[in-house]
């Protein structure tokens, strides 16, 4: 969204001057205005030729439940502006989303691709037979521009779908030769978790949210550790998983997916003026809050023991659940506060911080948490304020080979990258979290 922004606000594009790449991205239409169309259709006859021009533009309806469509769909504000030609005043990141936007816009207003389906069928001296499906592209139609999920530099994903499913040429009751049979088995496998896409996706089917909000709901489902990012997937972690069904069990009308979708309807008339907002959260509020001391009163904590055994006490221990994750609180609390650390990256941290001297003053360290995540501090804070950065490092870095890569923060300290410690003088970054960390 912060890349998408700035193509909207506009890049500097020399003699150009400040120059807005690409329309207003916070909609969730999916209508292009009748001078777009118009452009798209002379640019891809000017382009591809005549034959990928459509005689009539093609209109969508969108699938989105709460689609408000204020605005017209993302498109680029001149499909004329070719991303080769911008390439130079923009930085990688920059031109590869509005490469994307500009490749998806002329795609939707070029004609189907075509292909030639062949199947074979095998016969042999058993009961069993064989089936070789194969296809092969007549005409490539929108695929000369784009192909979902490939994201080639140039039009060669033609030649590649063409490459991948050709057959041989074969005559009916032509004699086959077996060289090899591999058997494979197939299990039914579970859905696979969501990536950022596919969870808008499914937000878009349910009609909950905005396309302003897709990414600050992302974003808050990791910053409270509900969810991890693992490579692309969003896992969920041990306490994402406990609040759910938390929630699951005794308040399952609140989490259900027509209630929000519902309640962003009602607050839409509200915006619009066709209801009142007082009946709207009297309607809510008061069963809920009516539940929510109900709860209060009977609920049980539901404690799980450890082996662990209290360091103060010698007593049993119980895992809790606090603002930094997993750990053991003495069964007794609070006439005892005895605890140990559970989670692992928490004990990593506690061991480093305990070989780390302060800068200032030479006391012990100890691991300090502030908005941008933990940090070492001085234990003898407030008297000393020393303090120190907590750097994960990756390994040598691929590009120079003599830093190494180290996690860091960008925009404003919510986005997670990585780069090579010797920055400025190598200037290598990347967004997928290399393996195996290192505190240091």
């Amino acid at each position: 969204m912060m890349i998408a922004q700035q193509l909207y606000e506009g890049v500097e594009l020399g003699p150009e001057g400040s120059t807005g790449l690409i329309t207003y991205m916070r909609t969730d239409s999916v209508n292009l205005s009748a001078q777009a169309l118009g452009q798209a259709k002379t640019v891809i006859s000017k382009l591809f030729g005549e034959k990928y021009a459509l005689a009539e533009p093609r209109r969508y309806k969108t699938k989105s439940k709460g689609a408000q469509e204020a605005h017209e769909a993302i498109r680029p504000t001149s499909l004329a502006r070719k991303p080769e030609e911008v390439k130079k005043y923009l930085d990688r990141n920059q031109y590869r989303l509005y490469e994307l936007v500009w490749k998806r816009t002329l795609a939707t207003q070029m004609p189907e691709a075509i292909f030639q389906a062949t199947t074979v069928d095998i016969e042999t001296a058993t009961k069993y037979g064989f089936r070789a499906n194969g296809q092969t592209v007549v005409f490539d139609g929108f695929l000369r521009v784009y192909m979902e999920g490939r994201d080639e530099e140039d039009a060669s994903s033609v030649a590649l779908a063409e490459e991948e499913g050709m057959l041989p040429e074969l005559s009916e009751k032509e004699p086959l030769k077996l060289l090899e049979l591999k058997p494979n088995q197939h299990f039914t496998e579970a859905k696979p978790r969501f990536t950022d896409a596919s969870l808008v996706k499914a937000l878009e089917e349910f009609g909950i949210g905005r396309p302003s909000t897709y990414a600050p709901t992302i974003g808050t489902l990791i910053e409270r550790e509900y969810v991890t990012r693992d490579q692309k997937r969003l896992m969920p972690t041990e306490i994402g998983i406990l609040v759910t069904d938390f929630l699951n069990e005794h308040f399952p009308n609140i989490i259900d997916y027509q209630f929000t979708a519902h309640m962003e309807e009602e607050l839409d008339e509200i915006a619009e003026g066709e209801i009142k907002w007082q009946p709207v959260i009297d309607e809510f509020y008061k069963p809920f809050s009516e539940k929510l001391e109900a709860k209060k009163e009977t609920l049980e904590k539901v404690t799980e023991p450890i082996k662990d055994l209290c360091p103060i006490c010698g007593g049993p221990m119980v895992a809790k659940f606090g603002r930094f994750g997993k750990f053991g609180a003495c069964a007794r609390y609070p006439e005892c506060k005895g605890k140990v650390i559970l989670d692992p990256e928490e004990k990593e941290l506690q061991k480093y911080a305990e070989t780390q001297k302060c800068p200032e003053c030479g006391a012990p360290m100890s691991v300090k948490r502030g908005r941008f995540g933990p940090f070492l501090g001085c234990s003898r804070y407030p008297e000393c304020k020393g303090i120190a950065k907590i750097e994960k490092k990756f390994g040598p870095c691929p590009d120079c080979g003599q830093g190494v890569v180290v996690e860091r923060r960008g925009g404003k300290g919510k986005r997670i990258f990585y780069g090579c410690s010797r920055y400025p003088d190598c200037k290598y970054t990347t967004n997928k979290k290399p393996e195996n960390p290192k505190t240091a």
